[in-house]
């Protein structure tokens, strides 16, 4: 009788837990595609440590923002190899996965020959481009987008335009000015449109906390922005230009037909050169360029930012910051080290 008991209570513990745990599994909130944030760190490229997820938010960040509240999952792919690469970014990608990509740009000997003989260069962005150019948002300001692609398609829009345009929504005069206003109904009413359905916001005080964090992450992206924009303007990022092989959409060779043996060159503008940052060594280096004692260096290092179509409008720009991050964290690295 007693070892009988015994079993109804294991029992009756056993079916608490299960309930426990669907309810939890229930009840939390789930990351949307918007809300996961997730790195790729091509072949030859290492990357640094950044932390856990809760080191890159505000409320505990030692120093600045590197990710808004509203990420609630951060993962980093730092084992692709030549083998794997192709294999992982192909199903990744076609499941809408991906925020960044790290790779070099450092141009190295093919081992083909061209038409003359001589060696063809190319580089490990450059081969990247050729396989994923349409999962990579472009960054190429007014310049004429290379790729045949529909008007909505908003790959074809400059990100950081599009950055703009974004916060210019939120603030009532001019986003670059350090007095800049914002638009707190409006951000108000994004925000609990954006809140509803979201097993966070259920009280009204729930919702008022959680916007009083929306507050806050749009002007850090708006000061991410701006300190980008201020990089690319003295030099301490640049936008990579490549040559891209595209289809061309008339008859190039002559044959009679458009089909894919008729393509053009064009320049293409694709990733953030990250080779001129200060201290870049100690977050990213390349085997692709070494120094004369054979250790990998950060020259050529760069950040492609992904499609974001599948994201939420809202959370699109989280790359923007993640940027601004790289920047001042390396110089925090290199301070510490001088």
């Amino acid at each position: 009788m007693l070892s009988y008991d015994w079993i109804k209570i294991l029992a009756l513990c056993a079916a608490v837990v299960v309930v426990w745990v669907l309810l939890f599994t229930t009840l939390a909130p789930r990351a949307t595609r918007g809300q996961t944030f997730e790195i790729y760190v091509y072949p030859n490229v290492r990357m640094g440590t950044f932390g856990d997820l809760g080191s890159l938010h505000g409320d505990n960040a030692l120093t600045y923002e590197a990710l808004s509240y509203d990420v609630l999952d951060m993962s980093a792919n730092t084992t692709l190899t030549d083998d794997t690469v192709n294999t992982v970014l192909s199903a990744h990608f076609a499941a809408g996965q991906g925020d960044v990509v790290f790779i070099s740009s450092e141009r190295y000997d093919s081992g083909q020959k061209d038409e003359n003989d001589n060696a063809v260069m190319t580089s490990d962005l450059e081969q990247f481009l050729a396989s994923y150019v349409y999962n990579c948002t472009w960054l190429g300001g007014d310049a004429e987008y290379p790729l045949t692609a529909s008007e909505e398609n908003a790959n074809t829009q400059d990100y950081l335009t599009a950055c703009a345009a974004y916060l210019s929504q939120y603030y009532t005069g001019d986003i670059t000015a350090d007095s800049a206003e914002q638009d707190r109904q409006a951000i108000e009413t994004d925000f609990r449109a954006r809140a509803d359905g979201d097993n966070r916001y259920k009280k009204e005080s729930q919702i008022l906390a959680g916007l009083e964090k929306e507050y806050g992450r749009i002007e850090n992206l708006r000061v991410a922005y701006n300190n980008v924009v201020g990089y690319l303007g003295d030099g301490t990022l640049s936008v990579t230009e490549v040559d891209l092989t595209v289809r061309s959409e008339t008859d190039v060779n002559g044959d009679g037909t458009v089909n894919d043996s008729d393509t053009v060159q064009k320049k293409g503008y694709f990733s953030f050169d990250l080779s001129d940052v200060p201290g870049i060594d100690y977050m990213f280096t390349t085997s692709r360029v070494t120094d004369e004692n054979g250790a990998w260096k950060g020259d050529s290092v760069n950040m492609i930012v992904l499609n974001t179509r599948l994201q939420e409008e809202a959370l699109r720009y989280e790359q923007v910051t993640f940027l601004d991050y790289i920047v001042k964290e390396c110089a925090r690295r290199q301070e510490l080290e001088s």
